[in-house]
């Protein structure tokens, strides 16, 4: 059971930011243990079983971040990450290309959202050209998405403007990347370990239906990964 994050654990994420080495960190691991592993496996352990109820017919799986750099990929002399997240995303290999849901703490702040990583010019090519033959799904989401105040829609757009767009989805004809995120920066909402599972279990369950959309148009979803005969819809609240 999720208690909660606490100051200690954004003690660790700044601690681990102005001492970004071995010695250090071996000095602090029970810190990390306790104030930060532990507690974010126990938030994501929590959170996947209650969105997977509430949302079922969906093929997901959860995965919590290493704290450790993987050196075939990062260069220098930082040996440790200085933020922690977890992940509830699809089993394909491409995930970068899927959409996920995401939760993740930093030394001074906390987000959480669905995006996709790394989109491939295919997927997003897929996307524009849902919007050009069907837009009125995309607009009846974006216009949900619009009514509520807790997530915003962020991403990279393309140097050259792509017209042809409804004007109500043109921003999100022009992205090369998306995230619908909340950013936030006050830790202390993440102290009461309740609190934050029933936020972000509501707030991945009303992004539902955005991973709904656009998983279909991955390679993933194009190769018919993870995608039940028909789809389960959103649980209703109890």
């Amino acid at each position: 059971m999720f208690e909660g994050f606490s100051p200690a654990t954004f003690d660790f994420l700044w601690g681990i930011a102005l001492n970004n080495e071995r010695v250090w960190f071996n000095a602090h691991r029970e810190d990390y243990q306790n104030h930060l592993a532990k507690p974010m496996k126990a938030l994501a352990d929590q959170v996947f079983d209650e969105l997977t109820h509430r949302c079922p017919g969906r093929d997901l799986f959860c995965k919590v971040a290493r704290i450790y750099k993987d050196a075939r990929r990062y260069r220098g002399i930082e040996f440790y990450k200085t933020s922690l997240w977890f992940s509830i995303l699809p089993p394909a290999e491409g995930w970068q290309d899927a959409p996920g849901f995401w939760f993740e703490v930093s030394r001074e702040s906390w987000s959480y959202g669905l995006g996709i990583y790394q989109p491939k010019a295919a997927t997003m090519a897929r996307h524009r050209a849902k919007i050009d033959s069907a837009p009125a799904q995309l607009a009846k989401l974006n216009a949900k998405l619009l009514r509520q105040g807790e997530f915003f829609l962020d991403g990279q757009h393309y140097a050259r403007f792509k017209p042809g767009a409804p004007p109500d989805l043109a921003g999100w004809y022009n992205l090369k990347d998306f995230s619908i995120l909340h950013d936030d920066n006050d830790p202390a909402q993440t102290y009461d370990g309740p609190a934050l599972v029933r936020r972000l279990v509501d707030g991945f369950a009303f992004l539902m239906p955005f991973y709904d959309y656009f998983y279909p148009l991955s390679e993933a979803g194009q190769a018919g990964l993870g995608l039940p005969s028909h789809p389960a819809s959103p649980a209703k609240p109890s």
